[in-house]
């Protein structure tokens, strides 16, 4: 009989033990990683229930690994724009949760107000160590398949513009001399590529330069889509190498809105740095300014290197060729008196290419352009400790003053895992780009449905998409706002 109840209990410790960390233990963890990210008195843990195990396929050799999945109710115990741009916001909540934008409900576009509850589906990852278990890192979250590309269709036939026609000239009173017709044949003009533009985008839709397959922009693309259709605004994403090309692009008349940082757009208009030899984009406009990118310098946890200067003779990743962000990135550098010939070496890699190049070694850091959260640094936390290096102070007032477009900023504490305090840096903007061949009508409407307050991002897929509100429409803008993007932001 005792033998039968020691085997039971033997049984039931192994048993525990294979499921990982008990309630209390969770709930203690969450708690604590809410207060990191929004100190003690803005959330409350109201319930939290397991909702089951699995494996860490990406454990380290030997190691024992559970991702914990679980549902959780948080309280708002005082009022909290979660889409700020200045305090940690819905990026540093799903970070900490280890949740992905689906997995969030309950944010207001207007923010969130004291006794407001919010949902959460997150995981942490625990392992198990001879004193029990230890939370490791959140679990990140794989990003959605790159938006698919939609060829238009046949053109829209030019009969309808006929009337249209027909009408304006029988305007002209009898009489008209050659200057009044000569300004009656401009704005027929005007007006007839106008008109067929709009019939054109009625039916076939607004095609928008989105970024790199599976990247940021494409997931805001993908979502903004899909937001719109239903408010009757036929949007058709691109995936593209990113917002330099997207502003060429733009420029060809490939598409219709194009997605880049605010400091390459000024680029753009100004005709300098990577568009001296094809001179300044007039025509350029925006349409609204939509969340920031903060520069991330990357290093492993137990890298040497503290800071900028500490990048002399490393092997740096600077990013794709062609690429905004990659322009940027030798920006910075040049602000803290670094330049290419004085890297011992450097490389085009994605962020997920450098990622693993830094985890296998064969890199010392990378700089990206990138909004915050990444999912990408996140999921690279579950294999290796990142750390984020700070921007000089004087370095970011330079690039202020130099690079018209980028404005101070702080990544959050707690926006990546082991990140236990906010980190100097730059962002840009990710702006909504048009030229002035976009009616004032249209951009109006555009404008006016992607900040309209039924808007669920985070049920699009778009951590990033939860920042946009009309408050920040214009900052970091370093270029001509659209006359309908104005009006709309102008009403209440």
């Amino acid at each position: 009989m005792l033998r039968a109840l020691l085997i039971a209990l033997l049984a039931l410790a192994v048993t525990a033990c294979s499921r990982g960390p008990d309630q209390a233990t969770l709930e203690t963890e969450v708690q604590q990683r809410l207060k990191q990210a929004f100190g003690s008195s803005v959330l409350s843990l109201a319930e939290l229930k397991r909702r089951g195990s699995a494996r860490d396929a990406n454990a380290p050799e030997g190691e024992k690994r559970l991702v914990i999945y679980f549902d959780s109710t948080l309280k708002v115990e005082r009022d909290q724009d979660f889409g700020s741009w200045d305090s940690p916001g819905v990026a540093s909540l799903i970070s900490a949760l280890g949740a992905g934008p689906r997995g969030m409900s309950g944010i207001r576009n207007e923010g969130n107000r004291q006794g407001d509850l919010l949902s959460a589906h997150g995981s942490l990852i625990y392992r198990e160590t001879d004193s029990g278990w230890v939370a490791v890192v959140p679990q990140g979250f794989k990003a959605p398949p790159a938006p698919e590309t939609i060829e238009p269709g046949v053109g829209q036939t030019r009969e309808q513009l006929v009337a249209a026609i027909g009408t304006a000239l029988n305007l002209a009173p009898g009489g008209t001399g050659t200057k009044e017709r000569a300004i009656i044949a401009d704005e027929l003009s005007r007006s007839l590529n106008n008109i067929q533009g709009r019939l054109s985008r009625l039916q076939e839709g607004y095609p928008l330069a989105g970024g790199p397959a599976a990247g940021q922009y494409a997931r805001l693309a993908q979502a903004m889509a899909s937001l719109m259709r239903p408010k009757g605004l036929q949007l058709t994403p691109l995936t593209t190498e990113g917002g330099l090309d997207n502003l060429r692009m733009l420029r060809r008349g490939d598409v219709v809105v194009a997605l880049s940082q605010s400091d390459m757009a000024q680029l753009a208009v100004s005709g300098s740095g990577p568009f001296t030899e094809v001179g300044p984009y007039t025509g350029l406009r925006a349409l609204a300014s939509l969340y920031p990118e903060p520069v991330h310098v990357l290093v492993r946890g137990d890298s040497p290197i503290h800071d900028l200067a500490g990048l002399r003779g490393k092997r740096v990743n600077l990013g794709q060729p062609g690429s905004a962000s990659r322009d940027t990135a030798v920006a910075v550098l040049a602000a803290h008196g670094i330049g290419t010939a004085d890297l011992a070496e450097t490389t085009s890699l994605d962020l997920q290419q450098a990622l693993t190049a830094i985890r296998d070694g064969k890199l010392d850091a990378t700089l990206q352009v990138i909004g915050a959260p990444a999912d990408s640094i996140r999921a690279a936390s579950e294999a290796m400790q990142l750390r984020l290096l700070p921007l000089e102070e004087l370095a970011i007032r330079q690039l202020e003053t130099s690079r018209p477009g980028t404005f101070a900023a702080q990544v959050a504490a707690a926006t990546y895992p082991n990140q236990t305090a906010p980190v100097p840096t730059i962002a840009v903007s990710a702006l909504l780009l048009c030229d002035e061949q976009l009616s004032a009508g249209e951009a109006e409407q555009l404008v006016q449905q992607l900040f309209a307050p039924d808007n669920d991002w985070l049920a699009a897929g778009s951590i990033q998409g939860e920042q946009l509100s009309k408050a920040n429409a214009r900052r970091g803008l370093a270029i001509t706002l659209h006359e309908g993007a104005l009006k709309a932001l102008e009403k209440p």
